[in-house]
């Protein structure tokens, strides 16, 4: 027995391994890169941030022309007949995203559609008067440098191409 002396252990080094502090595990989840957002949360988050600036747009140019709205959403998923809407009781609902690619608008078509509902508040038509008043708050829209279209975009009021000369009176371009 001389030699041969084993040394008796009741629990293994394994067993033996402290486990850490929970403030070491915090620690550690903290050094972890962030978790990726979801697509559903990426396309949240970027409509919120389009509906932010277009409300902010919003809270400056209808004071100017004298228009109160009641509330600015964004339209209903799914929604491909138009780009934006105007109720009479001063809701406007306008479409963030594209009807087939589903990717957010330009920033120039989201700010044309905020002046052409605008502009519904006061005429809902698309009359003569109508259309003055919305080259009118385009106008300031392009002056305080919110609408900003691109080289390649027409420098005219998009939303009115929209429509038919039946429906607008305007001659196609």
């Amino acid at each position: 027995m001389s030699g041969d002396r084993r040394e008796l252990r009741l629990f293994g080094p394994e067993e033996m391994r402290a486990i850490p502090a929970w403030q070491a595990r915090m620690k550690a989840l903290a050094a972890r890169p962030a978790p990726r957002p979801t697509a559903r949360e990426a396309r949240q988050r970027e409509n919120g941030e389009a509906m932010d600036k277009l409300l902010r747009i919003a809270e400056e140019l209808a004071p100017s022309f004298g228009l109160a709205y009641a509330a600015i959403e964004p339209e209903r998923e799914g929604e491909t007949r138009h780009y934006g809407i105007c109720y009479a009781d001063g809701l406007i609902r306008i479409r963030l995203r594209h009807a087939v690619s589903d990717r957010l608008l330009k920033e120039s078509s989201l700010v044309d559609t905020l002046c052409h509902e605008l502009a519904h508040l006061r005429h809902m038509n698309h009359g003569e008067r109508f259309r003055k008043l919305y080259g009118r708050i385009l106008d300031e829209a392009r002056g305080r440098g919110f609408y900003r279209p691109g080289p390649n975009e027409r420098p005219r009021a998009v939303q009115l191409a929209l429509f038919s000369e039946r429906d607008c009176g305007m001659p196609r371009r």
